[in-house]
């Protein structure tokens, strides 16, 4: 952005650091999410499997995301899969590939690759997150089984985190994939913020910047609410057009109108609004 650029304006004229409500900065951790990176080291550290579950947009894949990537290298080799299209082939390649291994196009070769790298891997255990699990086709999901099958050593192989959409856990209950439903030891779902956590993450968002006061009136923070429905991706695009409506107002507040058009602007809140039939989850 250069230093004419509307943004940069409204940052300066604010005194933030940056663009409030942009995805960056530290982990709002809530009570719920907490929980939920409690049970991911638990899953870690006994090469189990756990299902992380939520609606689109409370946060699921960032969160299992920043969690790989903090940890310790010593102890554990994070691997992520976000290519939902891959087929049992292409994930075993692709898993081979990130194990440090050259895949073949033979199925048989792949798995001497697999144990291998495994062996090679020595007391060091691979985590592996599959993200948007639920568009796994049956072929991949059958391969996932059937590699967390293998008799490489006294305990599984590697720990396996799968995250999907709210979706994914009827997938797993279908006939077809009993197998590897049967082996997940923790199902857990990240829910959206409630009313009380709301205002808390937009504070927490605004601190990231610089921001130490209050900017929001009352009402607007109700109003961001009841249109996010709790839903942090959500909530950020709001709060972040309604901070860019309040910067071109020259207002110091964001008030009420600025949030509406907000959310004439934003697509995803427009549509929950005209087809909301329930309120923000209770504490």
């Amino acid at each position: 952005m250069s230093a004419a650029d509307p943004l940069v304006i409204a940052t300066r004229t604010w005194g933030a650091r940056a663009v409030p409500f942009n995805g960056q900065g530290e982990l709002f951790a809530t009570a719920a999410i907490t929980a939920i990176l409690r049970l991911l080291e638990q899953s870690a550290m006994l090469r189990s499997v756990m299902l992380l579950s939520g609606e689109n947009g409370v946060g699921k894949s960032a969160l299992a995301g920043r969690w790989l990537r903090s940890l310790e290298p010593k102890c554990y080799l994070p691997i992520s899969i976000t290519q939902a299209s891959l087929g049992g082939h292409g994930l075993l390649a692709y898993f081979i590939q990130k194990l440090g291994k050259a895949p073949s196009l033979m199925r048989h070769a792949n798995l001497k690759l697999f144990e291998q790298a495994f062996a090679e891997l020595g007391a060091i255990t691979p985590v592996l997150v599959i993200d948007e699990a639920q568009n796994l086709s049956v072929s991949a999901l059958e391969e996932v089984r059937m590699l967390l099958g293998l008799n490489l050593a006294e305990q599984p192989a590697f720990a396996l985190i799968l995250v999907g959409d709210s979706y994914l856990i009827n997938t797993l209950r279908l006939r077809s994939h009993r197998a590897l439903y049967s082996r997940i030891a923790v199902e857990c779902r990240l829910p959206p913020l409630t009313r009380e956590e709301v205002t808390s993450y937009l504070l927490h968002q605004l601190r990231l910047v610089g921001l130490d006061r209050d900017i929001f009136e009352p009402a607007a923070i109700e109003l961001l609410a009841a249109a996010s429905e709790g839903v942090a991706r959500t909530l950020n695009l709001l709060a972040r057009e309604a901070w860019i409506r309040a910067a071109a107002d020259r207002s110091s507040k964001i008030i009420p109108a600025h949030v509406q058009a907000a959310i004439e602007q934003v697509p995803g809140a427009l549509h929950g609004r005209r087809n909301q039939n329930s309120s923000l989850p209770e504490e």
